[in-house]
């Protein structure tokens, strides 16, 4: 995927991804006891504004994060959450680089794949979870999700968020049409309001896999490694057994 890609929503992604973020968090806090921090750093693929990042870097004292983000205007609004924590300094690594292309650590203590799988063909998919399998402590654990819907199908224009600072508004609309048994081209258009008055128009277009768990469980099972559902409908767990 264009790294680039990232920056239509990069003026103001945390309010476009503010719908999503309390089952993110929630989801997060279920992940927090199958990390092993003692055994290597915390992935965060895909880092995006860092809002995973800063999680972890609050709740697990004793955790080191590296967080790969390859969009730059993704990476600035990363690098801007963390430069106001100096604490959190000495813990934290924002790489320039995507899953292929970083040097990773032998070991890691978890990881994070949020808004990420997608991304990957099925080759590079088993990729991932086979570098996650090798690098994964007994017992530690991964949080990924499978975005809907379940199976490629059209999917009408719709707002998937909406919020307001002062007197302007923010929404989201995002729209898809299938392409294969997986694959999906999904267009979604930034938009900010000053009541009807259309200030910034951002429109991104991209194509995101959307494989069926069934699947991924399967090819996770063949490399040592559980998917268990956390029962909201989007987030899984990925365990090694």
């Amino acid at each position: 995927m264009d790294a680039d890609t990232y920056e239509a929503a990069a003026g103001a992604y945390d309010l476009f991804a503010m719908s999503h973020r309390p089952a993110q968090e929630a989801a997060l806090e279920r992940l927090l006891p199958r990390l092993r921090p003692e055994a290597g750093p915390i992935l965060d693929i895909g880092a995006g504004s860092g809002a995973n990042t800063a999680a972890l870097l609050e709740r697990v004292p004793d955790a080191h994060v590296l967080a790969l983000e390859p969009s730059r205007a993704m990476r600035a609004l990363a690098l801007s959450r963390i430069a106001g924590r100096p604490e959190w300094h000495e813990r934290v690594t924002v790489l320039p680089d995507d899953f292929f292309s970083a040097s990773l650590p032998a070991r890691i203590g978890g990881a994070i794949l949020t808004g990420v799988i997608g991304h990957f063909d099925p080759g590079e998919r088993a990729a991932v979870l086979a570098e996650l399998a090798a690098r994964l402590p007994a017992g530690g654990g991964a949080l990924l999700d499978l975005q809907h819907p379940e199976r490629p199908r059209r999917v009408e224009p719709a707002e998937f968020t909406a919020a307001a600072i002062g007197g302007l508004s923010y929404r989201g609309i995002a729209e898809a049409w299938p392409i294969d048994t997986e694959l999906m081209r999904w267009r979604v258009t930034y938009l900010c309001l000053e009541g009807e008055r259309v200030l910034t128009e951002d429109t991104a277009e991209y194509l995101y896999r959307h494989p069926a768990p069934a699947t991924v469980a399967r090819e996770a099972g063949e490399l040592g490694l559980r998917l268990a559902p956390l029962g909201d409908g989007t987030h899984w767990i990925l365990e090694r057994e």
